[in-house]
């Protein structure tokens, strides 16, 4: 019996659980360290940052505290509470303004070594589903766990083609293109595995069809 879209997919979302974590580790372990080393000055830079929040989110609270008191002691009177709003809301921009200001120099080195962080999580992901997928040839924790399996022509290049090129090499290219498009295809693919799981009588997804793999429920024992 072919598997159905649900069990599919949380099979996915065990794998990804998995290879995640080990990302995570491996970012706080080493991987951190290394990207920061690549800023010049970067705690320094980070530090001053992280200062000059800290005082933004500090005006911008007693601010809205001054606003809270002014309403407050307008009462009903609609005037004195436009005339607060409108004060509030000066002094907002103002603030703001300034906070583009002084943080305008520490933008490109944090930006960079953000896109940076996300460069390595989607790379090593992509290293690591490679390393997993081939070394179990398809019987991934997580299809173990819910008890499906591939069957097909398996060899490696099928099986890399099937849970690797044709499921997240795109999203991946996308995601330092940008992130909004990769996010976009993630929702197409999944609107698309859902329709020909659900509602097809074959049960294949597009990458199935063409890998002539196809997934089907087994018990533990395979």
């Amino acid at each position: 019996m072919k598997a159905g879209f649900f069990r599919r997919l949380f099979a996915t979302l065990i794998d990804m659980v998995v290879i995640f974590t080990v990302i995570y580790f491996s970012f706080v372990l080493f991987g951190r360290t290394m990207l920061q080393n690549q800023i010049e000055d970067f705690d320094e830079i980070n530090t001053a940052y992280s200062e000059i929040m800290l005082v933004y989110n500090q005006n911008l609270s007693e601010l809205q505290q001054e606003y809270d008191v002014a309403k407050e002691l307008a009462g009903d009177d609609d005037e004195l509470k436009a005339i607060a709003l409108n004060e509030y809301l000066e002094k907002v921009d103002i603030l703001d303004q300034q906070n583009l200001v002084d943080i305008d120099p520490y933008n490109e080195p944090l930006s960079l070594y953000f896109s940076m962080a996300i460069y390595y999580y989607a790379l090593i992901f992509l290293v690591l589903t490679t390393i997993l997928t081939l070394f179990t040839k398809g019987l991934t924790p997580g299809r173990r766990v819910l008890q499906i399996k591939l069957v097909g022509p398996i060899t490696p290049v099928s099986v890399f083609l099937h849970d690797v090129v044709f499921k997240y090499l795109l999203i991946i290219i996308l995601i330092p293109i940008n992130i909004l498009f990769a996010f976009m295809l993630i929702m197409f693919m999944f609107l698309i595995d859902f329709a020909l799981l659900v509602g097809s009588r074959n049960k294949n997804t597009i990458r199935d069809m063409i890998s002539k793999i196809t997934v089907e429920r087994t018990g533990y024992k395979y």
